[in-house]
């Protein structure tokens, strides 16, 4: 028999899509799957529908606890998995009947620790976004990885991923933080990893509903991108000092990016220090390293932020809008 995978659901008050999760879960193609729910103190029907799936199906543990966030309802899950394999899936999403199949096959074939496909997207106005490029690549070694993975070019998500469970034996989802926590995850998974293996085909499927936390107002919670980008600095200089300059590419497009996000979410002026913060130090990158390690289109934010943040709020506005 293949070797178990434990599939971790973090539950909160999907009480509408969750059947339809489970459902793809279950049926996948690899049948060796143990299907873990963990019920994060939802105030919906969500709870009483996965005690009772859990009831019907020996197959799927049933976890409750009161309302802790998602790193929490995931730890919980990693607490009680069995599996040689962690998968994650979130409970409002839904997966190609063979996604994990496809993943454990990457790992059969190159020896991997960690897998990866790719994610579509169906938007709030039922139309399908697709962004896989069909590329197969791998990995021989975390150094090797950490540039793809500082530029963007890995997704950050967990869920399109399959993680041996050695890689995350004695990694946890930080409970403090409220957004960046799937990238940080993967991060310190992939510095226990050997070989990492992908291959750029859609198997997962990213529901953004309305209301979602993809498209809501700009909070604080998006400045966890701070701490996440200085750790996963200060971490690679110390374990890989020639991938020192990746990381601080990293830490530029990240604080490009949240004070994009201030722009076009309704934050612009609400947080003065956070601002002054990100702009001191995307104003004093030099510009040939910033050309080196940004995109296009994020060298040209930069440019124009390095300028004058009023021009940037304003052109911003016209490009993301």
């Amino acid at each position: 028999m293949k070797p178990l995978i434990s599939v971790i659901v973090p539950v909160y008050n999907a009480e509408k899509y969750i059947e339809k999760t489970v459902e793809c879960i279950l049926n996948q193609t690899y049948e060796n799957i143990e299907l873990i729910l963990v019920d994060d103190g939802s105030s919906d029907n969500s709870g009483q529908i996965c005690r009772s799936l859990a009831q019907d199906n020996p197959r799927i543990l049933f976890i409750s606890q009161p309302n802790r966030g998602v790193c929490s309802a995931r730890n919980a899950g990693m607490n009680a998995a069995n599996g040689e394999f962690i998968g994650f899936c979130d409970g409002d999403d839904t997966i190609d009947p063979d996604m994990y199949e496809f993943l454990y096959n990457l790992i059969e074939q190159d020896n991997a620790d960690i897998s990866i496909c790719e994610v579509r997207f169906i938007l709030p106005n039922g139309s399908v976004k697709e962004i896989a490029t069909g590329v197969r690549k791998k990995w021989n070694n975390t150094e090797d990885f950490l540039p793809d993975f500082l530029s963007g070019s890995v997704k950050m998500s967990v869920d399109t991923k399959l993680f041996r469970r050695k890689t995350v034996e004695n990694v946890r989802f930080d409970e403090k933080l409220k957004t960046y926590e799937d990238k940080y995850f993967c991060f310190l998974a992939a510095l226990n990893a050997n070989i990492i293996s992908s291959h750029n085909v859609a198997k997962y499927t990213y529901w953004r509903r309305p209301g979602s936390s993809s498209i809501t107002e700009f909070n604080e919670k998006y400045f966890d991108g701070i701490f996440v980008s200085d750790e996963m600095l200060k971490i690679v200089t110390e374990r890989y000092p020639g991938k020192t300059e990746n990381a601080e590419g990293h830490k530029l497009a990240s604080f490009i990016r949240i004070f994009k996000l201030i722009c076009t979410r309704g934050g612009y002026g609400m947080f003065p220090e956070q601002e002054k913060l990100l702009l001191d130090y995307i104003k004093s990158f030099d510009k040939a390293k910033a050309k080196k390690y940004l995109s296009k289109t994020d060298f040209i934010r930069f440019r124009i932020l390095c300028t004058s943040k009023k021009l940037f709020l304003l052109t911003t506005k016209l490009i993301d809008k």
